[in-house]
């Protein structure tokens, strides 16, 4: 009858540890499948989201001269894609001597200035990659080492911003622009630039940059705005 006893008791014993056990693994599971759905969306790779904001430059290139031919002649007699893939392929590091080798804001700055006769797309365009490569933390547009500011890919955002505006808006001075461009192709050269600001506030955000109250009650008129200098 001892011996009975004893089988049973371990009997119960193994049962309720091994119960215990499968309870056990259960909530760990359960804690782990909680933890999976709170997960933070890993940011991508600084190299993949600027591959990204550089096809849209190449679109919004070929958009412009579209309906600018005038602008593609000043700079050459080639297509406009042949001229675009020269741009962003050759061996030049973004500095062009037809546009006094002007980069980031002073190149944005030269394309939209009343004293400027030539091919103004070359300087915009120009602009506006080598201001985002810089935001991006960029030696050049392969290689991103330094240390990216979140507050400098805000301030990117809002030159595009004003470049856009000053693109599309009809009222103001730099009609040059979009003198041709029938309203398909505002709105083409609209939403890739809309895009390319998205894009930028986005990786801003995921990398931390909050918008302050005095930021956020900004608005930007392009008739007055200047471009930020970072």
């Amino acid at each position: 009858m001892a011996i009975r006893c004893l089988t049973v008791l371990i009997t119960l014993c193994l049962t309720s540890q091994a119960c215990l056990s499968a309870e056990q693994t259960k909530q760990q599971n359960t804690t782990k499948k909680a933890k999976a759905q709170h997960v933070t969306p890993a940011i991508p790779k600084v190299s993949e989201v600027f591959k990204i904001q550089t096809d849209d430059l190449r679109q919004l290139m070929l958009q412009l001269y579209q309906c600018n031919q005038k602008d593609l002649l000043k700079s050459t007699k080639v297509s406009a894609e042949e001229l675009t893939q020269w741009v962003f392929e050759g061996p030049f590091g973004w500095k062009f001597d037809a546009i006094r080798q002007a980069q980031s804001i002073d190149a944005l700055s030269l394309s939209f200035s009343p004293e400027y006769q030539g091919d103004r797309i070359l300087p915009l365009i120009t602009g506006l990659h080598t201001m985002l490569v810089q935001a991006y933390g960029g030696e050049n547009e392969f290689t991103f080492t330094k240390k990216i500011l979140p507050k400098n890919l805000y301030h990117a955002a809002r030159n595009i911003e004003i470049t856009r505006q000053k693109l599309i808006n009809t009222s103001n001075d730099t009609h040059h622009f979009h003198a041709n461009c029938t309203s398909k192709q505002i709105n083409e050269i609209d939403n890739t630039l809309t895009n390319i600001i998205k894009r930028t506030d986005h990786y801003a955000h995921s990398i931390g940059y909050t918008l302050s109250t005095k930021e956020s009650a900004v608005y930007l008129d392009s008739s007055t705005s200047e471009f930020i200098r970072f």
